[in-house]
């Protein structure tokens, strides 16, 4: 705009110069394009090697879910046998425990009876030594009386 508010006129351009300025923009048009080409191109031989992989993550993934099949049912099998224990487990508590505890009660019994048994023993020997003049550790050869010595633990 000049100062009155007209637009400036511009200069007509020479031929030569407009063809130069054509020949420019489209060889960066050319440029660009070449570019743009060579992008897609490299793109479609990118998908292409994807397309493949895949096609070989697919035949792999079929193979490793033909080896789950074994693993699987093995699990499974393994689920089973552990709710069995537990379910084993659970009523052995429930049935055998009271058992369990009666056992002690009848083993303390026992020992009882046992220590009791052990010193009635003893006073047995006891009188064979008074009695009969028996000696436990050894067999007198005078005697006709034979015994071996037992002393329980």
């Amino acid at each position: 705009l000049t100062m009155d508010g007209s637009r400036k006129k511009r200069k007509p351009k020479s031929r030569l110069k407009v063809a130069i300025e054509q020949h420019k923009r489209d060889a960066a048009a050319g440029s660009n394009l070449s570019n743009i080409t060579a992008l897609l191109s490299n793109f479609e031989t990118r998908i292409e090697q994807l397309k493949k992989e895949i096609k070989i993550d697919t035949r792999e993934m079929a193979e490793l879910e033909k080896q789950l099949i074994p693993l699987r049912k093995k699990r499974d099998e393994m689920k089973a046998e552990l709710a069995a224990l537990h379910t084993f487990a659970r009523h052995f508590d429930e049935n055998i425990g009271p058992f369990n505890d009666s056992y002690d009660a009848l083993s303390a019994g026992l020992k009882g009876r046992y220590n009791e048994a052990k010193l009635k023993y003893a006073a047995g020997i006891q009188l064979l030594v008074d009695v009969y003049d028996y000696h436990p550790t050894y067999k007198r050869w005078h005697d006709s009386f034979s015994s071996t010595p037992f002393k329980p633990l």
